[in-house]
């Protein structure tokens, strides 16, 4: 029999999936910024092969990043619940935390805004475009829209009514200032 200072073994693999998951994350989204860069120098040089080999990489690695989630996502409903979730709430994080605050994701999603918008400015319509650089670019964006359906199913998964740290941090708040002007 274990004190009460034993942590079992599912425990240790929730928390090592989910920080090594988004460890992982971290180095892929460095590595997506760096070819959506590579991406942009070869639309304004107008090097289509070297861009629909920057858009297949990127591709890659959105699948890469999808594949990420589902590992650091390996573990009970329960696990997140009462250590993964408690981890990311005052006292250890401020109140209202999000993956949306990581520089270099939104780095990335503006990345990859402004390569669509530079693509329709240099290029046109999508008939426009050549052959395949809209082939990549449909590879491409079937890649994120997996990506962002399989995380609304890991957070469907974890939390039944869909709301994040900061969708309650914020419910809470303005709760809270309602509470107070009714008091006033």
């Amino acid at each position: 029999m274990g004190d009460s200072t034993t942590v079992s073994n599912d425990h240790w693999q929730a928390v090592l999936r989910w920080k090594q998951g988004h460890h992982v994350f971290h180095v892929l989204l460095v590595s997506m910024n760096t070819v959506l860069d590579d991406s942009m120098n070869a639309l304004v040089q107008r090097d289509w092969s070297r861009l629909v080999s920057s858009l297949n990489r990127l591709t890659a690695l959105y699948d890469a990043s999808t594949s990420t989630m589902k590992y650091a996502a390996d573990f009970s409903k329960d696990r997140y619940e009462n250590l993964i979730r408690p981890s990311m709430m005052p006292p250890y994080l401020s109140p209202g935390f999000t993956g949306e605050l990581n520089t270099e994701h939104k780095v990335m999603v503006d990345g990859v805004l402004n390569l669509r918008h530079c693509l329709q400015a240099e290029l046109g319509t999508r008939k426009q475009w050549p052959a395949d650089v809209v082939e990549a670019w449909t590879r491409l964006s079937k890649s994120q829209s997996q990506n962002r359906k399989h995380h609304a199913l890991v957070c469907q998964k974890f939390v039944d009514d869909g709301a994040s740290l900061l969708q309650e941090f914020y419910a809470y708040k303005q709760n809270a200032e309602q509470n107070t002007g009714e008091e006033s």
